[in-house]
Order: structure tokens, then sequence, then C-alpha cells
């Protein structure tokens, strides 16, 4: 028998491995092929998923963004006649009632949704417009707990405040100073605080102003400072 060369060799085994493989394959085919139509499917799944919460984001948005142009309408008894398309409202009740009905379907609907949480937010800042105190503080309280309704805590002060519990408003301003956040800054728990107390403390109030007046020289706040501080009398 002729001796084979080390290139017919190579060429040999290179055949075998793949006779080796396709025998293999096709072994395999049926579980190969089930493999390949669950990687698709599962990728079809997840790509259904993403589309669908992304579309619920986007509904949520631009019901959230009508119920907020209610929100901020105009308040007036005769509309310009050069903006026909304005949409305004007579009363500020009137405007709140219809506002608080749309936070509160969008709050209901998207609840998951950031949008959502906002609605819930605006739909008790409406209850307090309207005068209903009870029902604005109980939502603020539950929004609080919640880890990105920062805004409800002093507005929860505000609710305290209105009804005369100046004790328990105080004592949020000043957990806002001692932890202050993006959405409320420590300057801004100290406003609160220092206009809580013209009504109650004015040396206090005086003293406080004249701390944000220094410290923060030059900016709104400490404009603002100066401004309430001139109002106080001496």
């Amino acid at each position: 028998m002729a001796r084979l060369t080390r290139h017919e060799l190579k060429k040999d085994e290179l055949g075998t491995r793949l006779s080796t493989l396709m025998e293999f394959l096709l072994a395999q085919r049926r579980n190969i092929t089930l493999g390949i139509l669950a990687g698709l499917v599962a990728v079809g799944l997840g790509l259904g998923i993403f589309f669908f919460v992304r579309s619920r984001q986007v509904r949520a948005a631009d019901a959230f963004a009508k119920a907020l142009s209610t929100f901020h309408a105009p308040v007036t008894a005769n509309p310009p006649r050069e903006m026909p398309n304005l949409v305004s409202y007579k009363t500020n009740e009137e405007k709140y009632q219809k506002a608080q009905a749309e936070f509160t379907e969008v709050a209901g609907q998207y609840s998951s949704y950031a949008a959502g949480r906002r609605a819930r937010y605006y739909a008790a800042i409406c209850q307090r417009e309207l005068g209903k105190l009870a029902e604005a503080e109980e939502q603020f309280k539950a929004l609080t707990q919640m880890g990105d309704a920062n805004p409800a805590r002093p507005s929860l002060a505000g609710v305290y405040e209105q009804t005369n519990r100046s004790t328990e408003a105080e004592k949020i301003y000043r957990e806002l100073e001692d932890n202050p956040t993006s959405t409320v800054p420590k300057v801004t728990a100290q406003i609160a605080r220092a206009d809580l107390y013209r009504k109650t403390n004015r040396s206090e109030a005086a003293s406080l102003y004249e701390q944000i007046e220094k410290e923060h020289a030059g900016s709104v706040a400490g404009d603002y400072a100066s401004q309430k501080l001139q109002q106080i009398p001496r």
C-alpha cells in the first residue's frame, strides 16, 4: 500500500471531522430547529413587550400633558377674540374640577408609570385648591411614601399651615432642610419655614430671612428674602 503524504492525511482527517459534524447536525436537527424557533419567539416576545410598554408610556405622557394644560389654563370671563382656540375657564373652581378629573383618570390608568404618579400628585393639588383639604392631606401623605414624590412633603406641610398646624408644618420644613434633594433644595425649605414664621414668630422669621439673604446674595432666593425682610415691622 502506498504511504499517504502529510497533506493527504490532513485532508482525510478534515473530511472525517466534517462527516462527523454533519452526522451530528442531522441527528440534532430537530433540537436545533426548536432552539432557533424558541430564540426567535423570545426575541419577538421581548420586542412586543418593549413596544407595548413604550406605547403605554407615550399615551400616559400625552394624557398627563393634556391634564396639565387644563391645570394651567387661564381663567377669564371674556376670552380674547383674537385667540378663538384658546381653552379657558370662567372660574378657578371649574378649571380645577376638570383638571382633577383628568389627573385622576391618568393616575388610575397609568399608576405604574411616572406620569401616573405625577398625575396623582397634581390631582391632590387640585383638591387643595378646591378646598378639599382633608382629601388632599390624605393623598399627600400617601405620596410621601413613594420614593419619587418629594414635592408631596412641602405640599403636605402647606396643608398643615392652612389647617393651623404650624408645629407639624415646621417639622417637615426642618426635615427637608436636613435632607435636601434636587426637587426640594435646602434654601427652598428655609424660605418655606421663614414664611411660616411670618405668621407665628416675626423675630425668628427676620433672623432666617437675614441668613438666607447673606448666604444667597445675588440669587433669586436672596432677593426674595431681602424683599420679605423689608416687609416685617421693626
